[in-house]
């Protein structure tokens, strides 16, 4: 909170204080010691309380006039942000699109003549200087030329020539080059033939600092304003004045709040003892993997930020003085009919805070008391309704049951209904969990299962429980849409796609992958409150869950990931490409039915 917010409540208390202090003299007849004592009282509370109205509006109007100007200061930050981050992006991706022209016209010619071609890389650095170093990588990403300008050149960034050479440009976070002592990011981008095959990678340690530095330097306002740029650690990238680059500026609150997301705006005292208006801004990094946010730090003196609103003070005060003058209104004593329904509203009040929600008052009309009397009836009713929803959420855990629930009774029982069940679980989940400790148990399934869950949820199916490391899903219980059966298969499809995803951060910090297994089945099942009336659950229950979970068990016997019987394939086939499995029993069924294991969606036309 500013100053000016602490200046404007102090003076909200004092005028507070004030106008209870005349209040409290008029109703103790403090003044009837004097003659004419009750015009006095009248004067000095109505005067009293006029000049103490009119401080605080006035300043109250001093503080929304600053906020003005502060709010125009952010916004010109704001555009200016946006401006020089969608220039960042253009010149990488300008930066990128010239690598990529430079590696496919030398990319064959490489190996048979190196020197030739780190001639042509060396004039691309001469052309635009902002190429540090120029890389050249094959197929299997292993370095074939490296132009840097000087004698030593930094090392492959493995991470990023691994994620180029799947097909996609990489950009890291900027940093500070050990070799070229200058603030860098590492960019890449794949090298394609002309049939789209990739044939290798080309990177560049591109120079941040002189991009960012051009940036600042016309980025200044006022006589003592000026713009700077930190990284997502809060240290300086760029700054009019250089030696104060790789500087921790984090002591500044607003780089901490921007750092956090949010944009703020404080009078600091900066290192030179100096007071500073700061505004902070999060700006967002190019980086491809984990990007964190860097910050636009704008700041002027305060004396030139504010400059425009002193000379309102002056006339905040002369209009509060004419205010207090102008307050001869004769004020209106408080009658005892209006204690009594008070009297009323605080026994309310009272059995209420005892516990008893039937308690209401008959205070009616359209006055003040009236309307009292009326929102404290409509709190006492959400009060009542509040219970009644906390007891439906106890006895239910996901969104869309609660939401069914709300709008109807709760009866025990169900009904019959022909949905699809999706059954998935971990595959060696018991071995690798001996491994781990129950924390690391925890924190993994609550990772693996919000990406799960969401897929659910992406194809309106209902999560019905987790077993351990399974989970029981459904689709076509709580809503009316058709193709149960093609949403269920949807959405095994994003869960594999989803595991590759997991199974890709496991490598990066070097833990195994992970295999599941899915299970679909269509059947008719019961649908509906399971339980007893102190404790239901919002269940399904039938052969066909039975028949779910020894399905998704085939996938260990076939090595598969995702598995549907011939009731759900009937209406699948003609979307999805499947490959029928050899007949295998199922534990508990005398016939078992056929399985197909899903391979992908067919691709239109």
């Amino acid at each position: 909170m500013d100053q000016t917010r602490l200046v404007l409540l102090a003076a909200l208390a004092v005028a507070v204080t004030a106008v209870a202090v005349l209040l409290l003299a008029v109703g103790r007849r403090w003044f009837a010691r004097f003659h004419h004592g009750f015009l006095l009282s009248v004067v000095v509370a109505l005067a009293g309380t006029g000049l103490a109205i009119a401080g605080v509006l006035g300043l109250w109007a001093y503080a929304e006039n600053r906020d003005t100007l502060v709010r125009q200061l952010v916004t010109g930050l704001t555009h200016i942000a946006e401006i020089q981050q969608n220039e960042i992006r253009e010149d990488l991706r300008d930066a990128q699109t010239q690598l990529q022209f430079f590696a496919t016209r030398l990319g064959d010619e490489a190996r048979r003549n190196p020197a030739a071609v780190r001639a042509r890389l060396s004039e691309l650095q001469a052309f635009d200087p902002r190429f540090l170093q120029v890389s050249l990588m094959d197929a299997d990403g292993r370095l074939l030329i490296a132009s840097g300008i000087g004698a030593d050149v930094e090392p492959l960034n493995r991470v990023g020539t691994a994620y180029t050479l799947e097909g996609k440009p990489f950009v890291s976070d900027v940093y500070l080059s050990p070799v070229f002592k200058r603030w860098v990011m590492y960019i890449s981008a794949p090298v394609k033939d002309a049939k789209g095959a990739i044939t290798g990678a080309v990177s560049a340690r591109y120079d941040m600092q002189d991009d960012l530095a051009a940036f600042v330097k016309v980025a200044r306002f006022g006589a003592t304003g000026y713009t700077a740029v930190t990284n997502g650690e809060g240290r300086l990238i760029a700054h009019p004045d250089d030696k104060r680059l790789n500087e921790d500026v984090t002591r500044y609150p607003v780089v901490r709040a921007a750092l956090d997301g949010r944009t703020t705006h404080a009078v600091t005292v900066n290192a030179a003892g100096d007071e500073r208006f700061m505004v902070g801004r999060p700006f967002e990094s190019p980086a491809t993997l984990h990007p964190k946010p860097w910050v636009l730090v704008s700041e002027a003196a305060t004396a030139e930020a504010f400059g425009p609103i002193r000379p309102l003070r002056v006339k905040f005060a002369v209009a509060a003085l004419l205010s207090a003058a102008a307050c001869l209104l004769v004020a209106a004593l408080v009658s005892r009919s209006v204690t009594r329904p008070l009297h009323d509203v605080l026994d309310v009040v009272h059995r209420i805070r005892g516990g008893d929600l039937t308690a209401h008052t008959t205070l009616s009309g359209h006055d003040e008391i009236g309307s009292l009397g009326v929102a404290l009836n409509e709190m006492a009713q959400g009060l009542r309704d509040r219970d009644r929803i906390k007891e439906i959420f106890g006895r239910y855990v996901t969104t869309q049951v609660s939401q069914e629930l709300l709008s109807k009774e709760i009866t025990l029982g169900g009904e019959r209904r022909r949905v699809t069940l999706l059954f998935s679980d971990i595959r060696n989940f018991t071995s690798m969990s001996e491994a781990m400790t129950p924390e690391q148990i925890i924190t993994f399934l609550n990772d693996y299962f919000s990406e799960m869950v969401d897929a659910v949820f992406e194809q309106h199916g209902v999560l019905d429980k987790f077993i351990g490391d399974g989970m029981l899903a459904v689709f076509g219980t709580l809503d009316e849409r058709a193709a149960h059966e093609r949403r269920a298969v949807l959405a095994a499809l994003r869960m594999k796609a989803l595991l590759a995803k997991i199974n890709g951060e496991r490598a990066m910090v070097g833990a195994a992958p992970i295999a599941i297994g899915v299970g679909i089945h269509t059947d008719e099942v019961i649908v509906g409150n399971i339980g007893s009336r102190k404790r239901l659950e919002y269940t399904v229950i039938g052969d066909g869950v039975n028949t779910c979970s020894r399905v998704e068990g085939l996938n260990k016997e076939f090595g598969t990931t995702i598995l549907i019987t011939d009731a759900t394939y009937e209406k699948v086939r003609d979307e999805f490409e499947c490959r029928a499995m050899p007949e295998a029993p199922l534990k508990g069924k005398t016939k078992a039915p056929r399985v197909f294991e899903v391979v992908s969606a067919k691709q239109p036309g």
